[in-house]
């Protein structure tokens, strides 16, 4: 399973349930999309809505070193040696959310911005159990507020092509990217033997 995409949707998916139960409307609270097109527009699909998107990505380092060696399972012959794969890599993704409404609608959106940050400060946690859609690969999903300074916001809006919004800054911390394609075997030691002759 996409894991990125299915921690995303999931989140997405639980903050709108949220947002409807107080609010009710016809279509999504909050979408997980792009603020602009390629050409630079504005997309349409965006207006009057809460717009959920990534802005980077980085890896967690503390949690991504360990010696890329797996054990033998209990039912196998040890003498066939150890599966060596790749360590598992795992990722911090920084997400955005950004109220998008303007003139009359200013009002709404800053709303709707104050309910998501309430939800999230409720829900910081993810997992299989409390979130039965997520992948069974995400086993603990946190999501942490970031502080960005004023010229770090101006940074990010531009980059993305859009003028400044009213917007929330996350860490998703801890996808996991794991695969158990083996890139080599070894074998434990079974003897020693010394060619040294007696003194």
């Amino acid at each position: 399973m996409d894991v990125l995409k299915n921690a995303l949707e999931v989140i997405c998916n639980s903050v709108n349930i949220y947002l409807n139960n107080i609010d009710k409307r016809a279509d999504s609270w909050v979408v997980l999309t792009s603020i602009t097109d390629h050409d630079g527009s504005i997309n349409q699909l965006t207006r009057g809505k809460i717009v959920m998107g990534v802005y980077n990505i980085t890896r967690e380092a503390f949690a991504s070193s360990y010696t890329p060696v797996a054990g033998v399972p209990a039912d196998r012959d040890a003498t066939r040696g150890l599966s060596v794969v790749a360590p598992p890599l795992y990722l911090d993704v920084h997400v955005m959310f950004m109220a998008n409404f303007t003139e009359r609608s200013y009002p709404d959106g800053l709303a709707a911005l104050s309910r998501l940050i309430s939800f999230f400060q409720q829900n910081r946690v993810f997992t299989p159990q409390n979130t039965p859609d997520l992948a069974p690969e995400l086993t603990n999903l946190t999501l942490d507020i970031e502080n960005l300074a004023p010229v770090e916001v101006n940074y990010v809006m531009s980059m993305l092509g859009t003028r400044y919004l009213p917007s929330v800054f996350y860490t998703l911390r801890m996808i996991p990217f794991a695969s158990s394609a083996m890139l080599e075997r070894r074998y434990p030691v079974q003897s020693i033997t010394s060619n040294v002759g007696p003194a």
